[in-house]
C-alpha cells in the first residue's frame, strides 16, 4: 500500500497568509510593522492572519485522526 505523503499542512494556505504569518509568527513583527512592508493596511494583515489560523485549524482538526494515529 503505497499511499501519497501527506501534503505539509502550510500548503493550504495562500502565499499571502504564509507571508503574513512568518512575519507576524515567526519574525514577531506587529501588524503595522507587516503592513508596511507588504504596502497594504494594518486591518488587511489582521484578517488575513485571522483567515489563515482558521484554515490551519481546520486543516489540523481534518488531519486529526491521522496525527492521533502515529505516536
Amino acid at each position: 500500500m503505497n499511499s501519497p505523503a501527506p501534503r505539509p499542512v502550510l500548503s493550504v494556505l495562500s502565499a499571502a497568509e504564509r507571508e503574513v504569518l512568518r512575519l507576524r509568527v515567526v519574525a514577531g513583527l506587529s501588524a503595522e510593522q507587516v503592513a508596511t512592508l507588504l504596502g497594504c493596511s494594518p486591518e488587511t494583515v489582521r484578517l488575513r492572519q485571522h483567515r489563515a489560523l482558521e484554515v490551519l485549524r481546520n486543516e489540523l482538526i481534518a488531519r486529526g485522526d491521522s496525527a492521533e494515529g502515529d505516536s
